[in-house]
């Protein structure tokens, strides 16, 4: 009796959940019509990012995806455990996308990653929705070779494209864009271009921008929108030149801005919202000087009309009494009329005034990213009001102590990652009735049943299921404590990305606890080297992290910008990896910043480090070429995809 016939749908789908997507596939696409009618919602939604071996990849991508490439609706490309996987897939699907796709996502790209996608692939599909994050060190310098011809092909030459979200270190500078410039436009230029009958059906749009001056050029080059969310880069937001008024957006209904440029007044987001006239939802989501924002009179005059008001602002000036009562939020109109509610935390330096900090926010705070950074006071709201923070999924934590901190563990239950900046235990309250207290206040105002709290390991900490990475920024002078309870509270952690120095600090502790847990969990491992790399140091301390981390498949080194000798560093590297047992599938190391980078490029790159490998393992190594830049090395039990 065949597998299928064996059980139902209903246990096969079971079955599949316990299964990564791709696994899924390759286990059961195309083996029948009834085995594709079961998982139908698998193989019109494909998400390829899990850590296989090259060759199960070559399979999906030459056998398993082609015998199901019309049924595909949406697909998912993630960089983020192997870096070349969108690489892998132009090279291996004759450079067509399904026929019927209306969804594509791609994350961890870089901006020459893009354009090759979008370029290549982009005009002979009828998708409808594009996400794209970008990861680029040297975005910058991409930005100008390929950011214009990324915007051209998005923004003018689709006609299907509804929806596009970008996001990440790419940023677009409009006003640089000779298509777009209306730096030397008159007033008639101006009508005219406005009453131009666009072909574009864009009206949902999510970019990040160099300035306002972009900002005004998109809108007025993209009337139509309905939704609009801005990110606009630090610094940079002041008008490049002096642009003409243009015709209000009529359709748009929704828009979030971010902006970390310190130089942001109450009056630039008065005067902008002034050609939203129908817009019924706002997001703010900014850091700033202006103290107008903080008082709630004055920011009620701007969201009066307003169905929805979201927001988080900081500030790093000291908040007078009034701002820190939230006085002037706790009036009829906010409480009553429009039911917003409205918390803050912050921290007063009495030594060093400007490392004062002020946060007011929306509850439940609304974004995706909470930073809690020196948050040493809070004012709550009541218990019947305080509800958890669902949407938040990253919560950047920074210097300050685990009290302060472990509330607000508590009240974002669904997060995904963690990040650590130089948190530490506070040894004078820890264990006593002050922290007890803390933390029965919180629990009190904690209104999630699903939030468990674990009372072993000397902990107040809350189980946190949904978190599979720790980003380790910082340790405070080289103490553990705070990092290995958060260790011990996530059991589903897979990535941990932190310093060398931070590293090697964990290695060396005599507690081996921590270092078992992480043995058994850790299966991507990303290292940022905050010193230049010398050989000894690579056969002293590469040793030590796989005997510890001897389960990771994937591994991902930054070297130091003054890094020196490249080709014999990364052939060191990659010697004393193979000369160990390990379950590494993809070893990416990242030397773009270094200042050898180009040098060892122009001396033949991947090429040059083969021939070195072969040399030095005496022939007993099989390499096959993989795509540029990386190869696929198989030496005694190790099959490895090196990736510069």
């Amino acid at each position: 009796m065949s597998f299928e016939t064996s059980f139902p749908d209903e246990i096969i789908l079971e079955i599949c959940g316990y299964l990564h997507s791709t696994d899924v596939l390759l286990s059961f696409a195309g083996l029948n019509h009834r085995l594709n009618r079961t998982i139908s919602d698998f193989i019109q939604h494909i998400h390829i990012a899990s850590m296989i071996s090259y060759k199960r990849y070559l399979s999906l991508l030459q056998i398993t995806l082609p015998s199901i490439w019309s049924s595909i609706q949406s697909l998912t490309i993630d960089n983020s455990q192997i870096p070349c996987l969108t690489t892998l897939f132009l090279n291996n699907t004759q450079d067509i996308l399904p026929p019927n796709l209306k969804r594509l996502s791609l994350y961890h790209l870089n901006t020459y990653e893009i354009y090759t996608f979008i370029n290549r692939l982009m005009n002979k599909c009828i998708v409808g929705e594009l996400i794209i994050e970008c990861l680029d060190t040297d975005y910058t310098y991409q930005q100008e070779l390929y950011g214009y011809k990324i915007a051209q092909m998005l923004f003018y030459h689709h006609p299907t494209l509804k929806t596009i979200e970008l996001r990440g270190a790419i940023i677009f500078d409009l006003s640089h864009l000779s298509f777009l410039s209306l730096s030397n436009s008159d007033e008639s230029n101006l009508t005219n271009i406005t009453n131009t009958d666009f072909s574009s059906v864009l009206r949902r749009l999510t970019i990040p921008l160099r300035s306002l001056s972009s900002l005004h050029l998109l809108l007025i080059y993209q009337p139509y929108l309905e939704y609009l969310n801005v990110h606009i880069d630090d610094a940079y937001s002041t008008y490049d030149y002096s642009i003409k008024p243009f015709p209000p957006l009529l359709n748009l209904r929704e828009f979030y801005f971010h902006s970390e440029d310190l130089a942001i007044k109450f009056d630039t987001i008065t005067e902008l919202l002034k050609y939203f006239p129908n817009l019924k939802s706002l997001s703010l989501d900014i850091t700033t000087e202006c103290r107008r924002f903080f008082d709630g009179d004055i920011l009620q005059t701007l969201v009066y009309s307003l169905d929805s008001f979201q927001f988080s602002i900081i500030s790093c000036f000291r908040p007078t009494l009034e701002e820190r009562t939230l006085s002037t939020f706790y009036t009829s109109f906010w409480l009553e009329t429009k039911k917003w509610y409205t918390q803050c935390y912050w921290h007063i330096d009495e030594e060093h005034l400007n490392s004062d900090y002020f946060h007011i926010y929306s509850v439940p705070f609304p974004f995706v990213n909470f930073d809690v950074y020196k948050c040493t006071n809070e004012n709550l709201l009541t218990n019947e009001k305080l509800k958890i923070f669902s949407k938040v999924k990253q919560l950047d934590l920074s210097e300050t102590s685990d009290i302060n901190v472990i509330p607000f563990l508590k009240r974002c239950p669904n997060i995904h990652t963690i990040s650590l900046n130089n948190i530490y235990d506070d040894e004078e309250n820890y264990g006593t009735d002050e922290e007890e207290d803390i933390m029965d206040q919180t629990d009190d105002n904690n209104l999630d049943d699903n939030v468990q709290i674990i009372n072993s390991y000397e902990s107040s900490l809350p189980i946190l299921r949904h978190v599979s990475c720790i980003s380790l920024l910082a340790l405070p002078e080289h103490d553990l404590g705070f990092f290995e309870r958060i260790v011990h509270v996530t059991p589903n952690l897979k990535q941990l990305m932190l310093y060398f120095e931070d590293l090697l600090e964990i290695i060396r502790i005599p507690q081996r606890t921590l270092c078992q847990i992480l043995q058994k969990c850790i299966s991507q491992l990303e290292i940022n080297l905050d010193y230049v790399w010398t050989i000894s140091d690579i056969r002293r301390d590469i040793p030590k992290i796989l005997r510890v981390f001897s389960n990771i498949k994937s591994l991902s080194i930054s070297l130091h910008p003054d890094q020196k000798r490249l080709l014999a560093i990364i052939n060191e590297l990659l010697l004393c990896i193979f000369k160990h047992q390990t379950n590494l599938i993809c070893l990416h190391i990242d030397s773009s910043s270094s200042i050898d980078s180009k040098q060892m490029k122009k001396q033949g790159g991947i090429e040059v480090i083969k021939t070195q490998l072969i040399q030095s393992c005496n022939t007993q190594l099989k390499q096959n070429n993989y795509q540029e830049d990386s190869v696929h090395i198989e030496f005694r039990s190790s099959s490895i995809v090196v990736w510069l």
